[in-house]
């Protein structure tokens, strides 16, 4: 019996099965993305594309996401008073990217103003 590669890096005997359905490439970029540690870096990736749609044009004007980390999205406002607003619509924007990003896992968000250290939560 002759033995074939298969795309996945298993060798076989030609005409054998493994048994196994082949693995959806969308399956297999995901477990790649979440072995190397990729995950959170994309889905703030996927938030930045979206932010338009998530805060609305207006706010998206003035306030930009920074970053996504262990579930809090980190923005900033171009000045304080965006960062006020922000903040008293924190639950709204958290609630709008759940439903934009159904599978993008943010809790709260923290504001901070170009050119100033710290923040406020909601």
């Amino acid at each position: 019996m002759t033995r074939r590669f298969d795309p996945l890096g298993e060798a076989t005997e030609a005409g054998a099965s493994t048994g196994d359905a082949p693995t959806e490439i969308g399956e297999l970029l995901a477990a790649v993305t979440r072995t190397r540690g990729w995950s959170e870096r994309l889905e703030g990736a996927r938030v930045h594309a979206a932010w338009p749609l998530i805060a609305g044009a207006e706010v998206a004007r003035h306030v930009q996401p920074v970053r996504l980390h262990g579930g809090v999205l980190v923005l900033r406002a171009d000045a304080p008073e965006w960062a006020t607003q922000v903040q008293y619509l924190g639950a709204q924007i958290v609630a709008r990217a759940r439903e934009e990003l159904t599978d993008v896992a943010i809790r709260t968000v923290t504001v901070t103003v170009a050119g100033r250290r710290g923040g406020a939560g909601s």
